[in-house]
């Protein structure tokens, strides 16, 4: 049984699933492209994410019903193994259901417990038969606490296609940038800079008309340059009306998205710069070689709450990888388009700055392992599923 929650744990659950194909019966919680994998999707949660302390309550009466059903689930199905794909608010309350009901449980992509409430790995050490991580400093946490824990790599090194992959310190050169745009409307620009602004709809809703102004006083000057706002496909084209009235009012700018991950990842990785909403989108985006400038907007309640609670030197995973800040960070008070267009602009000038955020990220980069990710996942799952059998 497999539960994920998010847009990128749906992704990256999904590629365990085809790697499991024919060889597990899958079913459980998660998303669309889950389901094309092959799993049983038994609720669609992952199109019902919201983030946020604020946001939860307001939904508040739907997650219940959710983590009722998922109890049923494990009750009447009793898997071989519950496999939950990060999402700990909704998922560590699982395990504990899990565990009392005598289904072993095996996590995929760790909690930030880096970040905030470390002290959830003495319960995750009670619960868990198994923690499988993505980050390498991840791992010591989980072994102090006596946690069985394998680094299986980042799921993004096999989701990038490989001529794409980027974690050396030089600059991507001129030619192979070109080469990205091969295929997409804007192959002629001589620069294109990338909006990427969450795929969630409150992400969206606060940060492309954030993006949008400053894309606006990035353009004074630059008559070469062009914007590309990237639309996840599943995000309805409603969230997007803002950028289509920035491009009737003459910004040179259009929403693209392509069902194709590696047409999408293809179409950035040919950004000379892009804007990006923190999250998995800012690794991705570093993995390109592409420069970026990371912004975020929580709840104002939210984001006041999180402040008491996170122990963390930066909000983007690029950095956070990287051990400290590298690329430049705005949140909340601090997203101020003019102080945002001046960092952006000098990404897009500058090759010194591009060279320098390369380098300052490429140590992070190299340290998340080697591609074959879902696969080693796989294998950990088949192993853990068979104990019980074995029992």
């Amino acid at each position: 049984m497999f539960v994920a929650g998010e847009t990128s744990g749906d992704h990256h659950a999904a590629a365990v699933l085809r790697a499991l194909k024919g060889r597990a019966e899958c079913f459980g919680f998660g998303g669309p492209a889950m389901a094309a994998a092959g799993l049983r999707l038994d609720l669609d949660l992952a199109s019902r994410s919201v983030i946020g302390f604020v946001e939860v309550l307001r939904h508040l009466g739907y997650f219940r019903r959710a983590f009722a059903q998922a109890e049923r689930l494990l009750k009447d199905e009793r898997p071989d193994l519950l496999v939950l794909v990060d999402y700990p608010g909704f998922n560590l309350r699982l395990a504990k259901r899990a565990r009392a009901l005598g289904v072993p449980v095996a996590y995929y992509i760790s909690p930030q417990v880096w970040a905030w409430k470390r002290g959830r790995v003495r319960t995750m050490a009670r619960v868990l038969r198994k923690m499988l991580v993505t980050f390498p400093f991840e791992k010591p946490i989980y072994d102090a606490a006596g946690l069985d824990c394998a680094q299986v790599g980042n799921p993004l090194l096999d989701a990038i296609p490989p001529k794409l992959l980027h974690r050396g310190a030089s600059d991507p050169t001129p030619a192979r940038r070109k080469a990205a745009r091969q295929g997409f409307p804007w192959r002629n620009a001589r620069r294109v800079a990338g909006l990427l602004p969450g795929s969630r709809e409150q992400e969206v809703a606060w940060l492309l008309p954030v993006m949008l102004e400053t894309a606006a006083l990035v353009a004074r000057g630059r008559e070469d340059l062009r914007f590309v706002v990237v639309k996840p496909p599943a995000a309805p084209e409603s969230w997007y009306a803002p950028a289509r009235d920035a491009a009737r009012a003459g910004l040179k700018v259009e929403v693209f998205e392509d069902a194709s991950p590696a047409r999408a990842y293809a179409a950035r990785a040919g950004f000379d710069a892009a804007l990006v909403a923190s999250g998995t989108a800012t690794l991705e985006t570093a993995l390109l070689g592409t420069p970026q400038c990371i912004l975020y907007r929580l709840n104002p309640l939210t984001y006041a709450i999180g402040r008491r609670l996170v122990k963390i030197h930066s909000i983007g995973l690029a950095n956070v990888v990287a051990g400290r800040r590298v690329a430049p960070e705005f949140l909340q008070e601090g997203l101020v388009p003019a102080d945002i267009a001046g960092a952006f602009g000098r990404l897009l000038d500058d090759p010194a700055e591009r060279r320098a955020q390369r380098e300052g990220l490429a140590a992070g980069l190299m340290s998340l392992g080697k591609p074959g990710v879902a696969r080693r996942v796989s294998e950990e799952l088949l192993t853990l599923a068979g104990e019980r059998h074995a029992a």
